[in-house]
């Protein structure tokens, strides 16, 4: 992190501007204004110094202006920092992920200002999060040469905390580029009069370059080393650190700093989502799925998936793709027994832990990888054992929630006395485990509370719906356009929908005050019972009520996938050994139609027609044999006479030739289940050809 020159007053632009800054696709003005905006940001993020080539940048604030929490006591002001939101001085331009894991945190010492505080009245908060305009971000930490940012203080290391600065992909990028800065400054020191390598270094620590601040220190370094002499274009850039408190030949040698930033990481990463006093470690930085390695858990030997690819402003989404008997299921249950905590485990798993082991293996184990955590947390199983074992799995971490396929309603009219819940994911082991009572829990709520989760339900209906509470029993109806209808009234769908939202609620509400509740939800088929169109806003509008709520979640349903973005749908298949295998990565699925949704890698269907997808499966399973026996070849054979009479084959020799090319081809790369490269496309198809040349000529 650098220090950021962005002029006092606002650009003429502005404000004309300002309130358009996130549209996914602007027009000539905007785009022009907002390629403007970003440079004088040196197009890179405020924050972690990711570039505009790297990473999508948007436009966003370092006071949050959609309400505030002060991580340090927990306490979240509604009110905080709306009057700023389109002040100059408050904007900035930050990577998606910055922008995601900040969410509304401001840490300070002490409270938040009084509302509409002028800039006077601000200057007198004690932040704890580094501004780039105010502060001299250079002066509060060091690096080492694997790319990790070491805070070097108390500000320093909330401001990592807050925006897990130490994140694999920024660690990588920062590793990846002193490297390179590193070979030229090499090459500078073995011949210190080539002005061209001169020119690259300052280059390399220019206000625009990626990860300067990295390159800034180490070049100080060999400079401090006497292995680089000291030149006068290097003041623009080496100032700060050279200046008043300046980084010193101690804080580069010394690897006690990194020691102790691990060890006081590692502490905080220790606390329990349910204990009041750990509040403030809960509180400190988001908390998502990073990544999930499973291994020998019932019929998976062996998964690895990763979470962090979306591109979502908001908490990311996984959707899991894939056939019956897959496993699907079976990463919820592994992902749910993780999280949820010894205690709840105890009460939830009624199974030994050795039932959970793969038929002729001895152990198996779940390794999950949180935001901003040092270690996994790790849950082992042995053959031998009846309970679960691992590390850094006793004590919660963060607020969860499991559903399976089967979500019932509530059948009785019991009154439950909704004791606090930091783990609701009994249905997902025993499907007759109901839903929340919703009449009983919304009659039940105070004022407050019911505004809340009153405002969450209202956002999942596709029309126009007020919640009304009159008090009492069945008091609990929804205005219509047209009609007044009692939530018991209304279709299973809704209903089942409701309850789920309210479920939810009713968790997150234990440790969060408004809509912007983190926390994990895992649905198994999402998509069960519910209308065509509900299927495909489902995802757009639980997107909208719980905007900072990861979803994990399993369909059958292409309409399912509208409201997904690039990278949020991972596809589980079984290999030719009939293991499961996990495909990401996948092409995004937006702007598709059905049939193409269906015939792509999402749900693997060579066509649409039941009859013709089954013959292309056993063609394509036979042409994936380099050395097929007579009696294959004599199939193969077959199936291209029946895929002739829906005219897939072609009709002319030149038609045939390129079919048969592409099929095998296709046949190559389903077995293997790897996307082949363009040119590995290009060779097979060119040794396929020249092989049925000769055959076609006869």
């Amino acid at each position: 992190m650098i220090r950021v020159y962005k002029s006092k007053w606002p650009e003429p632009f502005f404000y004309e501007w300002v309130n358009k800054n996130h549209i996914e696709y602007p027009d000539d003005y905007n785009r022009y204004h907002l390629e403007e905006y970003l440079s004088y940001f040196n197009n890179k993020c405020v924050f972690c110094e990711s570039s505009l080539s790297d990473m999508k940048l948007m436009v966003g604030h370092y006071r949050p202006t959609n309400g505030a929490l002060n991580i340090t006591n927990g306490h979240f002001s509604e009110n905080h920092y709306r009057w700023l939101d389109k002040d100059w001085s408050n904007t900035l331009v930050l990577c998606v992920e910055c922008h995601r894991t900040k969410s509304n945190r401001f840490p300070l010492e002490g409270e938040f200002c009084s509302p509409e505080a002028d800039e006077i009245d601000l200057t007198s908060e004690k932040r704890l999060l580094i501004n780039p305009f105010r502060d001299f971000p250079e002066k509060h930490f060091l690096y080492d040469e694997e790319g990790i940012i070491i805070p070097k203080t108390k500000k320093g290391e909330v401001t990592v905390e807050v925006l897990n600065l130490n994140r694999h992909s920024l660690i990588e990028g920062r590793r990846r580029e002193y490297s390179h800065f590193n070979r030229v400054c090499q090459a500078f020191i073995d011949n210190k009069e080539d002005e061209g390598i001169l020119e690259e270094i300052i280059k390399q620590i220019s206000q625009e370059a990626p990860f300067a601040g990295i390159k800034r220190y180490f070049l100080l370094k060999m400079i401090a080393d006497d292995l680089i002499p000291y030149v006068q274009d290097f003041t623009p850039y080496l100032r700060i650190l050279r200046g008043r408190n300046p980084i010193t030949r101690e804080d580069i040698q010394n690897k006690v700093a990194k020691e102790k930033y691990f060890n006081n990481t590692k502490k905080n990463d220790y606390y329990d989502v349910t204990d009041e006093n750990d509040i403030h470690k809960y509180f400190s930085k988001q908390r998502f799925i990073e990544s999930v390695e499973i291994r020998n858990f019932k019929g998976l030997k062996y998964l690895n998936l990763d979470f962090g690819l979306s591109q979502s402003m908001g908490a990311p989404w996984l959707m899991l793709l894939g056939e019956n008997g897959v496993g699907k299921s079976s990463v919820l249950q592994a992902i749910s027994i993780g999280l949820m905590g010894e205690q709840k485990r105890k009460e939830v798993i009624l199974k030994s832990a050795n039932n959970f082991v793969t038929n002729q293996k001895r152990e198996g184990s779940i390794k999950i990888k949180l935001t901003g955590m040092v270690d996994p947390i790790i849950i082992d199983f042995t053959r031998d054992s009846h309970l679960f074992g691992g590390e850094n799995h006793v004590d919660p971490r963060v607020l969860i929630l499991s559903y399976g396929s089967t979500r019932l309603l509530p059948t009785e009219n019991k009154i439950d006395m909704f004791r606090p819940s930091w783990a609701r994911v009994e249905n997902l082991f025993d499907p007759f485990v109901p839903l929340v009572d919703v009449e009983n829990y919304l009659t039940w709520l105070e004022q407050e509370d019911f505004f809340i989760v009153k405002n969450a339900i209202e956002n999942l209906f596709m029309e126009k719906v007020e919640l009304i509470r009159n008090g009492g029993t069945k008091g609990i109806k929804f205005r219509f356009s047209n009609s007044i209808v009692r939530l018991e009234d209304l279709s299973d769908g809704y209903r089942t929908i409701i309850a789920l939202a309210t479920d939810i609620m009713m968790v997150m509400k234990n440790r969060w005050r408004s809509y912007d509740a983190e926390g994990i939800v895992l649905i198994d088929e999402l998509d069960a019972h519910l209308h065509p169109r509900w299927n495909i806003e489902i995802v757009r509008k639980l997107r909208m009520a719980f905007p900072k709520i990861q979803f994990i979640a399993t369909t059958h349903n292409p309409l399912t996938l509208r409201g997904l973005l690039k990278n949020e749908v991972a596809v589980m298949l079984e290999d030719n050994d009939r293991e499961t295998i996990v495909l990401q990565n996948l092409p995004e699925q937006k702007g598709m139609m059905i049939e193409d949704i269906l015939t792509s890698k999402f749900f693997g269907l060579y066509d649409t027609l039941p009859e013709l997808n089954s013959i292309f499966h056993e063609y394509y399973r036979l042409l994936a044999n380099p050395s097929p026996n007579t009696k294959q070849k004599d199939r193969i054979a077959i199936l291209k006479e029946k895929l002739k009479d829906y005219d897939k084959l072609g009709n002319t020799k030149r038609d045939q030739m390129f079919y048969e090319a592409i099929d095998r081809y296709i046949a190559k790369e389903k077995a293997t289940n790897e996307k082949l490269t363009s040119d590995s496309f290009i060779q097979d198809i060119d040794n396929i050809i020249n092989s049925l040349r000769g055959f076609y000529k006869k």
